[in-house]
């Protein structure tokens, strides 16, 4: 079962209030999830896989996802192993149905693992 990344106080981290300089984002590489919404009104916008630093930090500095910041823009990591990586990705991509599509979707099998919200 993967361990989500949550905030200080087990809340869902706000993508464009996130600490970039926290370790859990520094040192970390695996796949992500960024959404608004909470339930069934959840949205989906994106997921995607490398260096949480450096793709927490160029999300920021996109405009698509800071016209969604009024409706707060929940975030969401995990490391995962890079042999498994783009199963997982992909697995999250067939399930979630991101409205933004990232870079192309790696060519893998998908590897089933838990949502984010399933672990509450």
């Amino acid at each position: 079962m993967l361990e989500w990344y949550r905030c200080k106080g087990e809340v869902w981290c706000d993508l464009f209030k996130v600490d970039l300089n926290h370790s859990s984002i520094r040192n970390t590489n695996g796949v992500y999830v960024i959404w608004y919404g909470s339930g069934a009104n959840r949205k989906v916008l994106r997921v995607g896989q490398g260096s949480i630093y450096s793709e927490i930090l160029k999300l920021q500095n996109e405009i698509i996802f800071k016209a969604f910041a009024a409706h707060g823009v929940m975030v969401s990591w995990v490391e995962v192993p890079p042999l498994k990586r783009s199963g997982v990705l992909i697995y999250l991509i067939n399930t979630l149905n991101p409205a933004i599509l990232g870079d192309a979707a790696p060519r893998a099998i998908p590897i089933k693992e838990n949502l984010p919200w399933d672990e509450m």
